[in-house]
């Protein structure tokens, strides 16, 4: 049975068909990853799988959960964590804190208690020491305690996975993490996202316009247009796909 399993999915907005009967599946350990040119869909697919959309029909199911029956509050509670295209980090925050801003799943002091501040002590003390450690087996550890501001693109990018990491997810969604990069800095995050995979036993699906780092990193991918999908498999499969050349460069006259 696959992690994630993504069948008939249909988005519209107005007389807009975002999705079209999309339909997909991603098993655990694999990076998989959407592509397609703008308006494919693929971020719409991310919202539905993290509960900002309603698909009017389909069924999304994770890791034997399904995620269309439950609430969007819940979709971190049962392992699913996700990036977005803009950075959403607190600048005045240190980057320890703004880590552990993803952990707040995790806590168990819960409203009331925090009100009178019965055992918060106790449990920010315990979750500021995962999130370091966190930050730690990402080469980060150095900059836990100075504040966010004024760091280079690229570290912030780092942070931002490490607070989702701080959920202890077993699926991450990337929402174009190249974004704002430079050339070496894709290539270095390719590497990084390969690297969480493996050191935190994470499932990936990842979007993305950088084909050099999807056709490096991924070991399946999804091809969408017009909220279809029109190829899948993997990169070197893929990546001849008349189809899909087609979609990104054209037909031939």
């Amino acid at each position: 049975m696959p992690l994630l399993d993504v069948q008939d999915i249909e988005v519209r907005f107005g007389g807009i068909v975002a999705l079209d009967g999309l339909s997909f599946a991603v098993e655990a350990g694999e990076i998989c990853a959407l592509i397609g040119p703008n308006g494919a869909g693929k971020t719409t697919l991310f919202n539905c799988v993290s509960r900002l959309y309603e698909p009017w029909s389909g069924s999304i199911r994770f890791d034997g959960h399904d995620l269309l029956a439950m609430a969007p509050h819940g979709i971190a509670r049962v392992g699913v964590a996700r990036t977005f295209q803009n950075l959403a980090l607190f600048p005045a925050l240190s980057v320890v804190e703004n880590v552990m801003v993803g952990a707040h799943t995790n806590g168990s002091v819960g409203f009331a208690r925090a009100m009178v501040r019965l055992g918060v002590g106790r449990e920010e003390k315990r979750l500021r020491a995962e999130c370091t450690a966190i930050l730690e087996r990402m080469s980060l550890g150095h900059l836990a305690n100075r504040p966010a501001v004024g760091l280079p693109f690229g570290t912030l990018k780092r942070i931002e996975f490490a607070r989702a990491l701080a959920a202890t997810p077993k699926l991450l969604l990337l929402d174009e993490p190249a974004n704002g990069l430079t050339h070496g800095e894709v290539d270095e995050l390719g590497d990084t996202i390969k690297e969480i995979r493996d050191q935190f036993d994470l499932t990936v699906l990842l979007v993305e316009h950088h084909m050099s780092m999807v056709m490096a990193i991924s070991d399946q991918v999804v091809v969408m247009e017009f909220g279809r999908k029109i190829a899948e498999g993997p990169p070197s499969q893929v990546r001849n796909d008349p189809k899909v050349i087609e979609a990104y460069l054209g037909a031939p006259e």
